[in-house]
């Protein structure tokens, strides 16, 4: 499909106009590079995939009910306004971001602090990085929040700011003149937009962090962003919907090789799913405070530059060593002195997350 390969990531600090690119490691069981991609592109890519390995494919249905027995899962839907009903043995909720067990059965709870609003639209003719840097995503931190700047294929660029929910509450204009306004506060955006021009309209989504639950039960578990959404700042949506997606066919596999659906049966499922995501709840939480965020940038050793790396690009979801568990340790400890190392100096010390 012609997608963007992505070797890196690259972070600008504007208050200490510091900036620093991080590449996939090569040393590790899996690729060193990923894809930008444009998600209707990619999941479209994915059900033709499903399709043409034997999946039952109904698009434009809307799921209204579903009902749980001892024998097996109802599904009642409309599917182009008429209704039609599925059965089978046991139900994989991949329903994104509308989570359709938690509003139907269970809760979703929001993750305190993060209540963020992302505008964003895509741009056509913006500034590229050269060589290799071509594909990755930059991630410009500046007063008012932050900007991420994905390069796509066909010489499109996603641009998208996030603020504080309160940002945009208190902004007495329109959207468009809120979006135009950050990115005249971001010179270092503003400048690669030059020659760009915008070629779809400036969307907004909010409050797009939460934790969905329950995440297993009798005949049923979810994947994906139907079990939460972290912030994007650190692109991990996709990755782990690919993760937990692996981790459920196995686990569904094993199902139905035993006949065996219990909520216990999948409880194996729920923690290695836990394990993964916590890295990035506390990454991301650490991320929006200054102090984290400067050593964050300038790791002093190789060692703790490789465990970051690791957890973040894809080691998450697995067991992590005690030499990488030992390295993080450093990490989040440098960052407490340099929380007082700041307060000393007089310089903010204050979580992002209180934008």
């Amino acid at each position: 499909r012609g997608f963007q390969v992505k070797y890196g990531a690259t972070f600008h600090d504007q208050e200490s106009d510091f900036q620093r690119t991080f590449y996939f490691l090569t040393n590790k069981p899996w690729p060193s590079y990923s894809y930008q991609v444009r998600r209707a592109d990619f999941d479209a890519l994915l059900l033709e995939h499903a399709a043409k390995h034997g999946v039952d494919v109904r698009q434009r249905a809307t799921v209204e009910a579903v009902a749980f027995d001892a024998d097996g899962v109802s599904v009642a839907a409309r599917l182009d306004g008429l209704p039609i009903t599925a059965r089978a043995r046991f139900l994989v909720d991949a329903s994104g971001r509308d989570g359709l067990i938690a509003t139907k059965l269970g809760h979703r709870e929001r993750i305190p602090n993060l209540g963020k609003v992302a505008l964003f639209a895509h741009f056509r003719g913006a500034g590229r990085a050269p060589g290799r840097d071509e594909g990755n995503i930059f991630i410009y931190v500046f007063e008012d929040g932050w900007f991420w700047w994905i390069p796509l294929a066909d010489d499109l660029t996603s641009l998208g700011c996030v603020m504080h929910a309160r940002t945009v509450r208190g902004w007495p204009g329109q959207l468009d003149e809120l979006y135009a306004e950050m990115i005249r506060r971001c010179p270092r955006v503003a400048h690669r937009l030059v020659s760009g021009e915008r070629v779809t309209e400036i969307h907004r989504v909010a409050n797009f962090s939460y934790m969905n639950g329950p995440l297993v039960g009798d005949r049923f578990l979810a994947v994906g962003d139907a079990i939460a959404f972290v912030d994007p700042i650190f692109s991990s949506g996709v990755h782990i919907a690919m993760q937990t997606g692996e981790l459920a066919a196995r686990a569904v596999d094993r199902a139905l090789e035993d006949g065996r659906f219990t909520a216990a049966r999948f409880a194996p499922y729920q923690r290695a799913v836990e394990r993964g995501l916590r890295p990035f709840f506390r990454f991301i939480h650490k991320y929006y405070e200054p102090a984290f965020f400067e050593v964050f940038l300038r790791p002093k050793t190789r060692w703790i530059l490789e465990a970051v790396l690791s957890v973040l690009s894809g080691g998450a979801f697995m067991r992590v060593g005690w030499g990488t568990r030992a390295a993080l340790a450093v990490l989040f400890a440098a960052a407490r002195m340099n929380l007082w190392v700041r307060q000393r100096a007089g310089r903010p010390v204050e979580s992002r997350l209180e934008w």
